[in-house]
């Protein structure tokens, strides 16, 4: 019996582990390109320059965590423009909006 519960405290700490920096680094890969192509296919002339913001962990309360945002500058028909991307990390899907700056 003490066996089966020790077993059982020592997974219980291995379930949670942190992401390594390559995984983060593959993650903002993904969303980035998925955001550039999403932008591309709102504005065909849209240049995105860089990423000025990074939001992690969103979800509803049963879901915490679906989420990766990315907010990015850059310019469309000449003027100066942001955008807020979506990326779900389940399905890979990505959903982008320009937004206006304040």
């Amino acid at each position: 019996m003490r066996l089966i519960l020790a077993t059982m405290f020592v997974l219980s700490f291995s379930t949670a582990q942190a992401a390594t920096p390559a995984a983060w680094k593959a993650l903002d890969t993904a969303a980035r390109a998925g955001c550039g192509k999403e932008i591309v296919r709102l504005a065909s002339k849209a240049k995105v320059q860089g990423v000025t913001g990074r939001i992690s962990g969103i979800g509803a309360a049963n879901d915490g965590d679906r989420y990766y945002a990315l907010i990015l500058d850059g310019r469309a028909a000449g003027f100066k423009s942001q955008w807020l991307c979506l990326y779900d990390k389940r399905s890979k899907q990505v959903t982008a909006r320009e937004i206006e700056k304040p």
